[in-house]
């Protein structure tokens, strides 16, 4: 018998008992579980969008189970916005649904905007799945999913690792190149910026029509306060975004096909977000020109909450316990006996940024106040490295990091595979490595200190911990900064020894601006760091890589996906590249560049 936990309202953890266990939280098989009755005709795409614009989706698959997603349109039920749906369900081994392994109906409340989710479990480990949603007569089309393996099973590994997806004047190329590929990948692995709070943030996102998005709220982000950039600030904004996201074709379809593992990284809830904190205004009032810390806690709450009811995700969402103890998403996943994964939360439990953006700062390259050049990026490495090693400020926080080197270290997985929103590796940058650059602003920075580079402290304790635990074969897998690396990892990457902890390879974004189309956005004309950004258009990859020889590969200038496959033997690393998301015609794949880490060397080897 196969059991189905269901439910869609955040008040009670949709999709979970209380103790993570089959049935619906009393042991019951689920209602109408009558497996063998025939199941009718499955809608066409067109019928099915009125009723499921967002399709149907799976995600996190354990041995015996995988949580299966999908949302009703009430209205097109002839539903009113404050009624629950009922919603039908059958999940079968074949595609026809014809080998039914269970059945039954569930609701669709309101209070979470009519999304559902149910969890099958006491399903067989290693098969795929078919399953599908039906209201009134029309049904999804049929979706794809896959268990995972027995832990003890030896068995190769395969998926996409993907961030970053930008809708706003941009098109989804990479999804259209990955669905060409036509692989048969056990999951997709996304990193983080699943959505983009902002609507139309012209430091880093494009205009247009077509790929456009209004909140019925909104809040103005911008620093006069005069409506040029608009973000999610409410429940409803939130879930407005997610819902757009989730109408595009080609995101629903990569979703019925494969389960998706997530994480989430700044843009779920704020750009370079810190725990309930935004940085939009870089510490000045918009209002009052004063200082503001830009704390708020019923923001991130909302989009904690808008997160929880659109992604297939095994968590823990309690919302009348209060921030920051309403979700929790650092968790586990095995897959037979090479991979475990270990997906982190480096938003939640992060402290502020060390450097404040709020005054002039020249030790570490600020020349300006409200600025977050000097603080987040750009940060002079002389100035900050005393700082940091005084201050010892935490990515992960006591619990979580406490979690995870236990975690990692208890591993019996032949690849223990992180799961990681923010680079790891060192990536410092000698200005005087670009073309050009003048002999004044000839330092020493790092690049981006609202990745690992900004905790380089808490870098060190974990990656000293796993080598002298004698942790073997660690693979990080990054997303958040729009580039293609491929780099080895270091517990001292000023003094690195012959053999590495461990590996990174970091994917460019769906369809999020490049680093280099970013920075040619980011930093004013006038700005003293202009000519940095000038030389870094002609020579930023070579310029990373000769400041640091850990780095074995680098385009800042790249979109698209990176396919993994593990075995007992190797961890192959593939990065897919397309053109450029702004233009609506799709071209193809433009490039393809593959690596191998073989097992026990901790090393890249560029093929």
């Amino acid at each position: 018998m196969v059991y189905v936990a269901c439910g869609s309202d955040p008040e009670t953890t949709p999709g979970q008992t209380p103790d993570g266990g089959a049935g619906d939280g009393g042991g019951n098989p689920p209602p109408g579980s009558d497996a063998g009755k025939p199941v009718g005709p499955t809608s066409t795409a067109e019928q099915s969008v009125k009723v499921f614009p967002q399709g149907l989706a799976s995600g996190d698959p354990r041995p015996d189970r995988v949580i299966l997603w999908t949302r009703v349109e009430p209205g097109g039920v002839g539903k009113g916005p404050n009624d629950d749906v009922d919603v039908e369900y059958v999940v079968a081994r074949d595609e026809a649904l014809t080998d039914v392994v269970a059945r039954g109906t569930a609701k669709a409340l309101a209070s979470g905007d009519h999304t559902l989710r149910l969890v099958p479990t006491g399903l067989e480990p290693n098969r795929r799945y078919h399953y599908r949603f039906e209201v009134q007569g029309t049904t999804t089309l049929v979706g794809r999913t896959k268990t995972a393996p027995d832990p003890s099973a030896d068995v190769p590994v395969k998926y996409a690792m993907c961030a970053c997806q930008d809708m706003i004047g941009r098109y989804w190329h990479s999804w259209q190149a990955l669905l060409d590929e036509k692989l048969d990948l056990d999951f997709v692995l996304f990193l983080g910026d699943y959505i983009y709070e902002s609507v139309n943030d012209e430091r880093f996102q494009s205009g247009g029509t077509e790929r456009s998005i209004k909140l019925p709220n909104g809040i103005d982000t911008s620093p006069k306060q005069d409506k040029s950039r608009i973000a999610a600030g409410t429940l409803a904004d939130y879930r407005t975004v997610y819902k757009e996201y989730r109408k595009d074709p080609l995101l629903r379809e990569v979703h019925r096909l494969y389960p998706f593992i997530v994480t989430w990284d700044d843009h779920e809830f704020a750009d370079d977000c810190w725990q309930d904190h935004s940085t939009s205004f870089d510490e000045l009032d918009p209002v009052t020109k004063g200082f503001t810390d830009e704390k708020n806690t019923a923001r991130r709450a909302s989009a904690n909450r808008a997160f929880f009811e659109f992604q297939p995700i095994d968590a823990v969402y309690k919302p009348n316990v209060g921030f920051p103890f309403d979700i929790k998403i650092y968790r586990t996943l095995r897959w037979g006996k090479h991979v475990e994964l270990f997906m982190t939360d480096q938003r939640m439990y992060r402290a502020d940024h060390l450097i404040p953006e709020g005054p002039a700062d020249l030790s570490v390259g600020k020349f300006s106040d409200n600025s977050s050049i000097g603080s987040r990026y750009f940060v002079r490495k002389s100035g900050f490295d005393p700082k940091e090693a005084s201050f010892k400020p935490s990515l992960l926080g006591k619990e979580q990091k406490e979690w995870f080197l236990d975690a990692v270290k208890k591993s019996n997985a032949t690849w223990k595979v992180w799961g990681n929103e923010v680079q790891v590796y060192e990536m410092a940058l000698e200005l005087g490595k670009l073309p050009g650059i003048p002999a004044a602003i000839n330092y020493t920075v790092y690049v981006n200190v609202d990745q690992w580079d900004g905790f380089r402290t808490e870098r060190t304790e974990i990656l000293d911990a796993l080598s002298k635990a004698g942790v073997q074969n660690l693979l990080v897998c990054t997303g958040d900064i729009h580039s293609f690396y491929a780099a080895e990892l270091h517990v001292d990457f000023s003094k690195p020894t012959a053999k590495p902890i461990g590996v990174e390879y970091v994917t460019a974004g769906i369809s999020s601006a490049s680093l280099k189309a970013l920075m040619e956005k980011f930093v004013a004309p006038d700005s003293p760091l202009r000519p940095v950004i000038d030389a870094w258009t002609n020579g930023a990859d070579q310029a990373l890589k000769d400041t640091n020889p850990h780095l074995k590969y680098a385009d800042t200038n790249a979109y698209g996906f990176a396919l993994v496959a593990i075995d007992a033997a190797k961890a192959e690393v593939q990065f897919v590249e397309v053109g450029d998301p702004t233009k609506a015609t799709y071209t193809g794949v433009t490039a393809r560049h593959k690596f191998v880490t073989d097992v026990g060397t901790h090393k890249v080897r560029v093929l």
